[in-house]
């Protein structure tokens, strides 16, 4: 599944210098989320930003990018991106290995292949079966040794399928178009900074659950205020990936939704961190939304906990997560006053089922 960065990224509305500094192939992302913001951003309207992703996409290592293609949860449109230019054996077998890759695809690569890739197409049936052009293509590579020849043969007269060159359908030589996109318009960034220091407190400020701090960490977490509060969106998203934990926990609250889903997207994000933000009464109801997608955080009781109890989680969430909790915590949210009715409702039904 993609991350939510790449999520807010495909939705639109990020600024240019944001997707111009992310085309640069700089942010600190998995493997798999790199090239598939990096291929996002090669189709940008907006000609330099594609061209820099476009750089960026052919500067990958090579054994990162074959980790990538060889993964089935690599989306079909990335896969049919890189078949179009695949020149390395390497790179055109992770493709025609993998099930995602779409017929299509296929078909224009098998021209490219060498008989050492020719035999990963002729030995499956089915898809040789379920799209003609690839066994025309197979067909008209001049790579193939006299075994496979014979064995393309034998199955086209096993199941029938010899037709008149005229009534066959011809490879293809391109793949599918892939339309450029206006990334920069769609739901609307949130870009305007604090007014003052105190509107900045108080969107980055202490949260409500923060206990006692010393003299010196609120000096600190003042200092870290006025850094964030002059920093623009893409100046914020890298904090939100690189920073440390403090920074990060105080950019979950920005109204950008870019800076938020870079928080979720970061390396350092963890189930620790997922639980402080799920007790969180100011942040993004979708920040909330975000955490119960992640199933890593929401297998930890605590976490699926704290999202049903916190009222800004999004009423679909806390009814699908309450079902996991113990009578003794469905109990308490009977009597909390701080959760919406539907959820007390809920509860309730719950723990006379229960019985």
């Amino acid at each position: 599944m993609s991350s939510p960065l790449v999520i807010q990224f495909r939705r639109g509305g990020v600024s240019r210098d944001v997707r111009l500094m992310a085309a640069t192939g700089a942010l600190p992302l998995s493997p798999a989320d790199q090239v598939e913001l990096l291929f996002l951003l090669t189709r940008d309207s907006d000609e330099e930003v594609s061209q820099q992703a476009d750089s960026s996409l052919e500067a990958l290592d090579q054994a990162l990018l074959l980790n990538v293609l060889k993964e089935e949860a690599t989306s079909a449109d990335v896969l049919a991106f890189f078949g179009a230019r695949a020149s390395s054996d390497e790179v055109q077998q992770a493709l025609i290995r993998n099930a995602s890759t779409l017929d299509e695809t296929v078909a224009i690569l098998v021209p490219k292949l060498t008989e050492t890739n020719l035999e990963f197409i002729v030995i499956n049936q089915t898809r040789l079966l379920r799209h003609a052009p690839v066994l025309a293509a197979l067909e008209a590579n001049e790579n193939l040794n006299s075994d496979q020849q014979r064995r393309i043969k034998e199955f086209k007269f096993d199941f029938k399928l010899d037709r008149p060159a005229e009534e066959a359908e011809p490879p293809p030589t391109e793949p599918r178009g892939l339309k450029k996109l206006d990334l920069g318009t769609g739901p609307a960034e949130e870009e305007k900074l604090p007014r003052s220091t105190e509107e900045a407190a108080e969107l980055y400020g202490v949260s409500d659950d923060d206990t006692e701090v010393s003299e010196e960490e609120k000096a600190e977490k003042k200092s870290l205020i006025a850094e964030l509060s002059t920093m623009n969106p893409a100046e914020k998203m890298l904090k939100a990936l690189t920073g440390e934990r403090e920074a990060r926990m105080m950019l979950i609250r920005d109204r950008n939704r870019t800076v938020w889903s870079a928080v979720l997207s970061s390396p350092k994000m963890n189930e620790n961190d997922a639980e402080q933000i799920a007790k969180m009464r100011n942040v993004a109801p979708d920040v909330l939304r975000e955490i119960a997608k992640n199933r890593m955080f929401v297998k930890r009781y605590i976490v699926a906990h704290e999202l049903v109890k916190n009222p800004k989680t999004p009423h679909e969430v806390s009814s699908k997560l309450l079902a996991r909790l113990k009578d003794r915590d469905l109990k308490r949210l009977i009597k909390d006053k701080n959760v919406s009715e539907q959820v007390r409702r809920l509860a309730l039904k719950r723990t006379r089922t229960n019985k």
